[in-house]
């Protein structure tokens, strides 16, 4: 038996890859052109409010984005205000004190990580929808009224994929300098 912590694999959560969003929104743009070019007549009236509700999460996850980047990478300036004026830097000086700390980081991407590929599904779900509607909406009026909320709902869904895929660059840890003077230097 080792002595030595390492019991098992360790947690790591990778980077979203734009090959997965790009999967993930080519198939949702897929299913709804089919879905909508056969039930269109039974599909739901599109309504901008909803638009609405995708832009909020995304300006939400765009502030945790900032303030997680603040955090954990403050500014160079701040640092040098604070070492030459005689005082203490302050707490956040990107380091992370405590379990709850990283913890939450943790949370905040894995919020990233789901919020990016649901965006990039509905993305491509407007998006088809919008496709549809602009081929249609010269010959059916209910699909030329339905292609501005189209619209907006796929640049809100763009916005959200962005937001969360900010929040999870955010959350990346910078290394540490404690790490680099704890290892022994050979001679």
């Amino acid at each position: 038996m080792r002595s030595d912590d390492q019991h098992g694999p360790k947690p790591s959560l990778k980077p979203t890859a734009p090959s997965t969003l790009a999967v993930v929104a080519l198939t949702g743009a897929a299913l709804t052109s089919l879905l909508v070019a056969r039930y269109y007549q039974q599909a739901p009236d599109l309504a901008w409010y909803n638009s609405l509700v995708v832009f909020a999460l995304a300006a939400l996850l765009a502030w945790m984005a900032w303030t997680t980047r603040k955090t954990l990478r403050p500014s160079r300036g701040r640092l040098r205000t604070a070492s030459t004026g005689g005082e203490r830097p302050p707490r956040s000086t990107g380091r992370l004190e405590g379990p709850e700390h990283a913890l939450q980081i943790a949370r905040f991407a894995v919020l990233a990580k789901a919020a990016a590929i649901a965006g990039a599904a509905f993305f491509g779900a407007y998006l088809g929808f919008t496709v549809w509607l602009s081929v249609q909406s010269s010959r059916l009026t209910a699909a030329a009224d339905d292609l501005p909320p189209a619209v907006l709902g796929t640049v809100a869904c763009a916005a959200l994929t962005a937001a969360a895929l900010w929040l999870e660059h955010a959350c990346r840890i910078p290394p540490q300098d404690d790490d680099e003077d704890d290892e022994p230097t050979r001679p």
